[in-house]
């Protein structure tokens, strides 16, 4: 029995299709039929004692089920019941609670997916600086994501990890392609150096016995120049071993002529000593080894530079202009030439030009000499060498 304030008894609340009031509707024991207004319940369909009103029921669109209203709600003064039970198990949850929790799993969900997104771009464009700076973003939004909703490790986690693979990838290619694009490195062993045969080597002295080879080291670079007396092209293979104080291999380049004209003249140059950060490196001495061989007309046209006639002086801009005249009736896919600048009988710097589709003349100009800190450099005099005339094979 539950006593209200007027001691008046209800019996104990009971399930059934009595809306969840006391006694199926009815009041207690010898009390009045009445609402929970406290007024005489007004069902015209319903006899006395025959039970409750069933109070009007009301549809909130808000929530998941009816709700009563009425003056004798709880918090109104008279008796309220709790609403319908929302689903089997569960209780029901406290205001504003479950809409914090989904705008929460929202927003660390949009952190992860751009986490995610950010280091497949840095990893997709890992060869760029950019790619780095993808990767770096995406690290961070990842720890922010998993600072903010740490159960949901899957996408931050995935996207951190691809994030930092992407830059140890990254550096990993930096690194292999620094050491690997040439031999400049000091400890250089004679095993990283091309060793003729000894028929090679025969062959060679022999053509290199009418062959005359000048070297000049410049500001930027070692410049060789050779007249072939030979009778017929010669094709040279030229390696340059640089030494430091210590006599210690230190550097090594090469350089090819692939046709030098029989009676004529071609000229080459090669690097100075650099490190992998394009550094100058000081050193004492170098050697020059070449390596003469015929040329086999099967793969290289005949060099017809010494047929060609050459006018030439020095421009406005302090280069040389040369204009090129091709006698020899025939029209070269591509011609190669190099001006070679000199200061009191030494080679002070050089300047390459290439022809394509070179016919009966062309015009080419040269650009002027200049040191490693490119200032102009003087000079007094100056050679044209016609290097090859390539016809391609069709």
């Amino acid at each position: 029995m539950y006593n209200n304030e007027n001691n008046q008894g209800f019996g104990p609340f009971e399930n059934g299709n009595n809306g969840g009031y006391p006694y199926g509707g009815q009041n207690g024991p010898g009390q009045p039929e009445v609402n929970l207004n406290g007024q005489p319940w007004q069902n015209p369909n319903r006899q006395p004692g025959a039970g409750s009103d069933v109070p009007p029921q009301y549809y909130n669109s808000q929530a998941s089920g009816p709700y009563y209203t009425g003056q004798g709600a709880a918090g109104a003064g008279g008796y309220g019941f709790p609403p319908p039970y929302q689903g089997a198990g569960q209780p029901n949850m406290p205001y504003g609670q479950a809409s914090g929790d989904v705008y929460d799993s929202r927003k660390n969900s949009g952190l992860a997916i751009a986490c995610l997104v950010l280091a497949i771009l840095g990893f997709l464009s890992g060869i760029f600086f950019v790619g780095i700076a993808l990767d770096v973003l995406a690290v961070i939004l990842g720890i922010i994501a998993l600072i903010q909703n740490n159960k949901k490790k899957g996408l931050p986690v995935a996207g951190m990890i691809v994030a930092v693979l992407s830059i140890l990838l990254t550096f990993l290619f930096y690194y292999v392609m620094a050491m690997d694009k040439d031999a400049s490195v000091r400890g250089i062993k004679d095993a990283d150096r091309y060793l003729p045969t000894a028929e090679e080597k025969a062959a060679s002295s022999e053509l290199m016995e009418n062959i005359v080879q000048q070297d000049y080291a410049a500001s930027r670079n070692l410049i060789l120049i050779y007249e072939n007396k030979n009778t017929q092209d010669i094709q040279l293979e030229i390696t340059v071993t640089y030494y430091d104080e210590n006599d210690n291999l230190l550097f090594l380049r090469n350089n090819y002529i692939w046709s030098c004209p029989a009676g004529g003249k071609a000229a080459a140059e090669v690097t100075l000593p650099y490190d992998k950060d394009y550094n100058d490196i000081p050193y004492s001495r170098y050697e020059v080894d070449t390596i003469a061989r015929k040329t086999d007309p099967q793969y290289y046209t005949p060099n017809y530079g010494k047929d060609f006639q050459i006018k030439s002086n020095q421009g406005l801009q302090g280069g040389v202009i040369a204009s090129i005249k091709n006698p020899t009736g025939k029209t070269f896919d591509s011609v190669e030439l190099m001006c070679v600048y000199f200061k009191d009988g030494a080679a002070v710097g050089s300047a390459y030009e290439f022809i394509s589709d070179m016919g009966k003349s062309a015009t080419v100009e040269f650009s002027s000499p200049y040191d490693v800190n490119y200032n102009d450099l003087s000079y007094d005099d100056y050679e044209i060498f016609i290097n090859s005339t390539t016809i391609y094979s069709d």
